[in-house]
């Protein structure tokens, strides 16, 4: 399948908007890239060289479904009420590997890579990596997020992790 141009800006636009949405704590505008039905995965490794892949029957790092549940997760998060994460770390976000995989009218499949530096007054300077995999749609409101699966490197956490340092 021949892969718009333009099709791709608009895929590699909205990734770099996400990620620079987490880094200066923008959270409703952030929210606002998700559709309502959406699903938010992160998987966990299940041996060294399987990844989870059935988030509904199978442990997970963060699996959540639908925006309230992301916008109660940025309540915790921006509130004090997230105790692993007080202070709030200060993350920096570098996307690279943009790639659009498959589309048609509506939905347009995309990934990229990523690594997060979070900088956290307790602990200091942690680095983390791996892949986004996404499902957008198209909109009257332009382009959405419908399903984000971040994958990360690590299969053991020292901590805890969030959707702003991922």
């Amino acid at each position: 399948m021949v892969m718009s141009d333009s099709a791709y800006e608009y895929v590699r636009d909205l990734i770099f908007l996400e990620a620079d949405l987490l880094d200066r704590q923008k959270w409703d505008d952030w929210l606002d890239l998700y559709i309502d039905d959406c699903i938010y995965w992160v998987p966990s490794w299940l041996t060294e060289d399987e990844l989870g892949s059935d988030p509904e029957g199978q442990v997970n790092m963060i699996y959540i479904v639908g925006k309230p549940g992301l916008a109660a997760r940025l309540v915790r998060i921006s509130s004090g009420q997230a105790y692993a994460e007080m202070p709030l770390s200060r993350t920096s976000h570098l996307i690279g590997t943009v790639r659009l995989l498959d589309h048609d009218k509506n939905i347009l499949q995309a990934s990229a890579k990523w690594m997060t530096l979070s900088v956290d007054a307790r602990i200091g300077k942690v680095v983390r990596g791996g892949w986004y995999e996404y499902e957008l749609q198209r909109d009257t409101r332009g382009l959405k997020i419908s399903r984000k699966k971040v994958v990360l490197l690590e299969d053991v956490i020292d901590g805890a992790i969030d959707v702003h340092q991922i």
